[in-house]
């Protein structure tokens, strides 16, 4: 992951997720409008850190979720 910096990019994401997630999945989740926010800038596309690490504890679920 990129140090001292406000954003993830897509292979940091990848990395952070253990690779749970695919690529193409970040992808498709862009396309739907699903999954984190994030900024496009110069072709590159960014997930603020915290916008990221929210979203993680909005969709956090314990063992007792149905």
């Amino acid at each position: 992951m990129q140090m001292n910096s406000e954003f993830f990019t897509v292979d940091d994401l990848l990395i952070r997720w253990s690779g749970v997630i695919a690529k193409g999945t970040l992808a498709n989740w862009r396309a739907k409008r699903i999954g984190p926010a994030y900024v496009k800038i110069g072709g590159r596309i960014l997930y603020p850190v915290s916008i990221v690490e929210t979203w993680e504890k909005t969709n956090m679920r314990s063992c007792n979720d149905n």
